[in-house]
Order: C-alpha cells, then sequence, then structure tokens
C-alpha cells in the first residue's frame, strides 16, 4: 500500500493560475461583539416606548369610531362608478397606416424615427405618380426627395393618396 500513496495523482486537471486579489482588505463593513452587546442593552428600552406608542394610536382609533357613530350624518349617495373606457390609456392602440387618412398619413411619415431610416412611398397627385422621401410638410405643400437627392414641391390640393412602398392595398 505504501507505493501505490508515493506515486501520485494518476489524472492530472489543468487549472489556471490566478493571483492573488489586489483587494487585501476583502471584508470593510464588520461588527464587534462590544457593539452587539450596547444594542441588545438599548433595544428594550426602545420597546415600551413603541408600546405606548401603538397604545396611544389605538385609542386614537377608538375614539374617532365613537366619534363616527355619535355623529351619523345623512349622505347623499353618489355613485363611484368609473367608466370602464380604456383601462391601458397609457398603451395606446396605433392605428393601422391603411386606416389613416391624408393627413395623418402625412403627420406619421413627417414624424418617423429619425433612428430608423427613411420609407420610401409612392405619392399619387392628380397628374399622376411620385416616388420618394417625404422631407418637409406644411399646410399648403409637400416637399418630396427622390432617390437622385432631388426635390419636388407638390401642393397639398394636388396630393390624392400616399402609400408606403411594400404596403399594398
Amino acid at each position: 500500500m505504501s507505493t501505490k500513496k508515493s506515486q501520485g495523482p494518476l489524472l492530472y486537471i489543468h487549472q489556471a493560475f490566478n493571483r492573488a486579489p489586489s483587494n487585501n482588505n476583502m471584508q470593510e463593513v464588520y461588527t464587534s461583539r462590544r457593539e452587539l452587546e450596547i444594542t441588545e442593552e438599548e433595544q428594550p428600552q426602545l420597546q415600551p416606548v413603541e408600546e405606548e406608542s401603538e397604545k396611544t394610536i389605538s385609542l386614537d382609533k377608538k375614539e374617532l369610531i365613537l366619534e363616527e357613530v355619535v355623529k351619523p350624518e345623512p349622505k347623499e349617495v353618489i355613485p363611484t362608478v368609473k367608466p370602464k373606457g380604456n383601462k391601458r390609456s397609457s398603451l395606446k392602440r396605433v392605428k393601422p397606416f391603411k386606416e389613416m387618412d391624408l393627413f395623418e398619413r402625412l403627420d406619421y411619415l413627417i414624424n418617423f424615427p429619425k433612428v430608423l431610416p427613411p420609407v420610401p412611398c409612392v405619392f399619387y397627385t392628380t397628374e399622376g405618380n411620385i416616388q420618394g422621401y417625404l422631407t418637409e410638410y406644411t399646410d399648403k405643400h409637400v416637399t418630396v426627395r427622390f432617390h437622385d437627392q432631388t426635390y419636388n414641391t407638390i401642393p397639398l390640393e394636388q396630393l390624392t393618396n400616399v402609400i408606403m412602398i411594400g404596403i399594398k392595398t
């Protein structure tokens, strides 16, 4: 048996050598036993004070209950039923682009998030179709940027419909 113990392990496990942590102060917050003994002595003094305060609170509650019982006033019945309308007012449903009218579509496209690339659209006018990106929208004019970086301003009266490319109706 002595020969087996002196041979050493037959299976070696490779472990990376880790240096000692650079922070020598491993535990920064500590308490001593003396501090614990002092706090134990102080606790019994605090408990009676809390019980007294609870008693005063309970007495106050009883007095309030007695006052309410002594002074019953006829009150008008006001229904406090709230309309069930939208429970999720913060999560407002976004109207689909197909269901929007022309002005809502233009507002949607002009307020499109700047993080996303601009949406190519087809602008239907009385004269024909224009394909490009909406860059500016005012009360009277709509400015469209084409793929070759040129701009065209269309009067709002001539614009009949706007459709995003890729969404067919």
